[in-house]
């Protein structure tokens, strides 16, 4: 199966949600809400996408940079039927390539993926923290 990674501008809500709808990311993400999907992507300053030869999104990778020193993955989904194949892999080179040398990829991974994370050449660490979204002083 041929997949193309790219970068690319003006990716849809409705694309994404269709997407990562299909993946173990979909449960995490706010997918009925379609405007605040679209709020989020037109925010992020880096989306690489992976489609099949149709033209169809198979998985996706959504972050933030500031293009010298970090680039934090928000989102990184493949569709479970196509999980398996490299395209996480080719993805994650891809995002790397268009953010340049020099700038750390850095990501939150969901329970059970940080295999797949290690296997595609990131390194763990125990020093993640966040502030929920819940949260209130």
């Amino acid at each position: 199966m041929s997949i193309i990674c790219a970068q690319e501008t003006g990716l849809t809500a409705e694309e994404y949600i269709a997407c990562v709808g299909q993946s173990a990311l979909g449960p995490t993400r706010p997918l009925s809400n379609t405007e605040r999907v679209q709020a989020y992507l037109d925010n992020s300053n880096i989306v690489v996408t992976a489609r099949d030869a149709g033209g169809t999104l198979v998985g996706l990778f959504r972050g933030m940079t500031d293009w010298s020193w970090i680039c934090y993955c928000a989102d990184m989904a493949v569709v479970e039927s196509h999980q398996g194949q490299g395209i996480g892999a080719l993805l994650m080179d891809k995002a790397a390539e268009v953010v340049g040398p020099g700038v750390t990829i850095t990501l939150l991974a969901l329970p059970g993926a940080e295999g797949f994370y290690q296997k595609i050449g990131l390194t763990q660490t125990s020093a993640a923290f966040y502030r929920d979204r819940t949260h209130r002083t």
